[in-house]
């Protein structure tokens, strides 16, 4: 007998910060539940790794500077 493998999802959105409208509140960091978002010297970052889509940040940003963003999914040559 044959095991089917299972295929990790890849997620279908992507967190963008634009970082010409943040204001470094710390508003999304608040509301962050995996803790992806991180205020470093004022700068926003995201942690893509643990960041889970979850929209709270995109809502709660009061300048409109966090998006969840459609995620182009890798080609390769053979099609796979």
């Amino acid at each position: 007998m044959f095991k089917r493998l299972r295929r990790e999802s890849q997620p279908t959105t992507r967190l963008v910060i634009n970082h010409d409208r943040c204001l470094s509140c710390g508003a999304c960091v608040a509301v962050c539940p995996p803790d992806a978002l991180f205020l470093h010297d004022l700068h926003l970052t995201v942690n893509h790794q643990t960041c889970t889509r979850c929209d709270r940040c995109p809502a709660m940003c009061p300048v409109h500077a966090l998006a969840l963003v459609p995620q182009e999914t890798p080609h390769h040559e053979n099609g796979l």
